[in-house]
């Protein structure tokens, strides 16, 4: 189970992301509307470089400044974890575009864990598998 709270009504949540063997640690903004898990390059390795990403998949993604579309390109990783909660080998978007500040968790992370939130409590709780899930709930 991993645990995260509300701050400044957005839930933060911790990751660990693995590529080449090394891990970064992000702190990203876990979204619900978002469809895609994007990071700022930078985020990942002050190395990594546009060029790194050619023949990489595209997109052009919007709301990150306003209406403008930004480019992001899929990057796989050998290992994300989202808190605790270890998802193996995924593909994340990035973007060397500076003028997005934020690093979000969008629902293709999202739907590969169970959540659970209480009202009036500035927390959201997310587990690995349903067993987990039921054993919290039967002790709280």
């Amino acid at each position: 189970m991993y645990c995260a709270n509300l701050e400044d009504n957005r839930v933060v949540v911790q990751c660990n992301v693995v590529k080449n063997g090394r891990m970064r640690f992000v702190s990203e903004i876990y979204d619900t509307g978002a469809r895609y898990t994007c990071f700022r390059a930078s985020t990942l390795s002050a190395a990594l470089k546009e060029t790194d990403c050619v023949g990489n998949e595209e997109k052009l993604l919007s709301g990150f400044i306003g209406t403008d579309y930004c480019k992001f390109y899929r990057y796989e990783v050998e290992r994300l974890a989202f808190g605790t909660i270890d998802l193996g080998k995924q593909s994340l978007w990035i973007t060397f575009d500076e003028a997005v500040t934020s690093n979000v968790v969008g629902y293709d992370i999202i739907k590969q864990v169970n959540r659970l939130s209480f009202a009036g409590e500035a927390k959201e709780y997310f587990f690995g598998d349903r067993s987990e899930l039921k054993e919290f709930a039967a002790s709280n």
